[in-house]
């Protein structure tokens, strides 16, 4: 049995398809990338605004300590 393709053309067309094929999962995982860049982004900002939210509450009880002490 020969491992020679029936059409010389036939290696053509299926490095196109390789190519194509690897084009497609590259543009997927870029944009799967874009999308988990997006999450975790909108997750930084909850994280951020959770933490000036309990320095807020931080000041505010250091102060109502300190009037209450003297």
């Amino acid at each position: 049995m020969t491992t020679a393709p029936l059409n010389p053309g036939s290696g053509v067309v299926a490095g196109w398809a390789v190519r194509s094929g690897l084009g497609l999962a590259t543009w997927g995982i870029r944009r799967a990338s874009r999308r988990t860049d997006r999450d975790r982004q909108l997750d930084r900002l909850a994280a951020r605004a959770a933490a000036e939210a309990a320095l807020v509450e931080r000041d505010a009880l250091l102060r109502s300590a300190r009037f209450t002490a003297f």
